[in-house]
């Protein structure tokens, strides 16, 4: 669920949205739906949004300013992307840097969306889909590198404390999660805050003109060496 970091429309705004007081009434309203809805209410929004053609706009996201960090951390290794969206991650990067890729979204239409384009690309040996609620969701195995591509400020500052937490356990002993989020909003600046608190920020890069913050963290040393001693086990 990312934005090319030169669109400069801020998430909570679509591509060609009015912006009338009667809009941002029903922007606040599918921000509260899209928190506190169920998991299948959530699923049926997304998908009438990207049935509908709203999120067009993330079907490619060519030369975005997540690529590089993830490319560097992944070390050929395994990539866990959680809301993926329509695929654009999973089929932009540099193929050679990355032996498998997971992808996950709540959306079945983006899911089905992000297949295609994987077979067209002919990467359907290391790129897999599966639709799914990231706040549930149990990975199969560790990973290199952990991506939440803006899909993080759509949950609460403690959810996503939680979550971040929990995910952290799935990491390879060496292994980085990576988030790529707007700070125009005081939600994604309190969750980028409660990352630096939690984890050990590894690197942290904001670009002014998009105002959009990637940053690479791990949990604290001692996770990271019971990581090492469970993965020696």
């Amino acid at each position: 669920m990312g934005l090319n970091a030169r669109n400069p429309s801020p998430f909570w705004i679509l591509k060609g949205a009015r912006t009338g007081p009667i809009d941002k009434v029903r922007t606040v309203l599918r921000g509260l739906l899209q928190r506190f809805g169920t998991v299948n209410f959530k699923r049926q929004l997304w998908n009438q949004e990207y049935g509908r053609g709203s999120w067009n706009c993330l079907d490619t996201m060519t030369g975005d300013c997540v690529y590089p960090y993830a490319e560097r951390y992944v070390k050929n290794g395994c990539i866990l992307d959680l809301g993926c969206g329509p695929g654009a991650v999973g089929n932009e990067l540099n193929a050679s840097a990355y032996d498998s890729y997971i992808g996950v979204d709540i959306s079945d239409v983006a899911i089905e969306k992000a297949r295609r384009r994987t077979t067209e690309n002919h990467r359907t040996g290391k790129n897999h889909y599966f639709q799914g609620d990231i706040l549930s969701y149990v990975p199969k195995g560790q990973y290199d590198v952990i991506l939440f591509g803006d899909s993080i400020y759509y949950f609460r500052p403690q959810r996503t404390a939680e979550m971040l937490t929990r995910y952290s356990k799935y990491l390879k002993p060496d292994g980085a999660l990576i988030v790529r989020s707007w700070v125009t909003h005081h939600r994604s600046r309190a969750i980028i805050r409660n990352i630096e608190r939690d984890f050990d920020v590894v690197e942290k890069h904001l670009y002014h003109e998009s105002q959009i913050v990637v940053i690479v963290f791990q949990p604290p040393a001692s996770r990271r060496a019971a990581l090492r001693l469970a993965a020696g086990a």
